[in-house]
């Protein structure tokens, strides 16, 4: 049994507390956090804001901030056992330990919303093949993909993730304004929304791009710039030359 201690209370320090706790396999000894208010939720456990009374571990995750890691990490002991951060950005010397390690879920996490870890990689890294073996059966427990990735790789997986998510979600906002702006309901986009990303995963994106970018469709083009914020021009005509540039490359 692996004995295992939380530093984080934030989203995803919720979603792996609520999935470790039925886990036979792991002792999840107590969760830290500097936050007394959000600790309330973690009820199951020994809860503290006191690094030193958190319980000795054989493996601390740390799911806090990435700003946040190399300070959290240098108030905990040598009794914590294997650090290892969760950031997709950060490298694993982020930690500032003798033994470190990188437990990165590939996905974003809100509170409000279940997660299933199973579907989810596990992008790991350690600095002993001992600590990597003992990650990997960690994440084992949750998913059934784990990937053994060094700091440079995870860091452009990062970005790529931030492309694929967070500047997405960005357009989404820019989209929802504009019908809303009509008052017309954004739920008339959600079959479109899912048939692009259905479309993604079988097919590289590039093969199934659409749309007057891609068809050169000038006058439509001109048309969409009229009724557009000057703000939004400028990424509708950043985004459309993009496209335009990758079908010449």
């Amino acid at each position: 049994m692996i004995k295992l201690a939380l530093v984080g209370s934030g989203n995803l320090a919720h979603h792996f507390y609520e999935s470790i706790l039925p886990l036979e396999e792991i002792q999840l000894v107590g969760v830290l956090s500097r936050n007394a208010e959000t600790l309330a939720s973690f009820d199951a456990v020994l809860t503290t804001t006191d690094p030193l009374a958190l319980p000795a571990a054989d493996l601390t995750i740390i799911a806090v901030s990435d700003d946040s890691i190399s300070k959290v990490s240098q108030k905990l002991e040598q009794k914590h056992g294997l650090l290892a951060h969760t950031s997709g950005a950060q490298t694993l010397n982020a930690i500032a330990g003798q033994r470190r390690g990188v437990c990165y879920p590939l996905q974003t996490f809100s509170k409000s919303r279940a997660v299933d870890f199973s579907t989810i990689p596990f992008c790991l890294e350690a600095e002993t093949e001992k600590d990597y073996e003992l990650l990997e059966y960690f994440c084992s427990l949750l998913t059934q993909r784990v990937v053994r990735m060094n700091s440079d790789d995870r860091k452009h997986l990062h970005l790529a993730a931030v492309y694929v998510n967070n500047f997405v979600n960005q357009l989404y906002q820019r989209a929802y304004e504009i019908l809303d702006g009509r008052d017309l309901p954004f739920d008339l986009l959600h079959p479109l929304i899912l048939e692009t990303a259905n479309k993604v995963m079988d097919n590289r994106p590039s093969d199934v791009q659409t749309g007057p970018a891609k068809r050169g469709d000038q006058g439509i083009m001109e048309a969409h710039l009229e009724i557009q914020s000057e703000a939004n021009q400028k990424i509708y005509t950043l985004l459309t030359q993009a496209i335009q540039n990758s079908q010449n490359t």
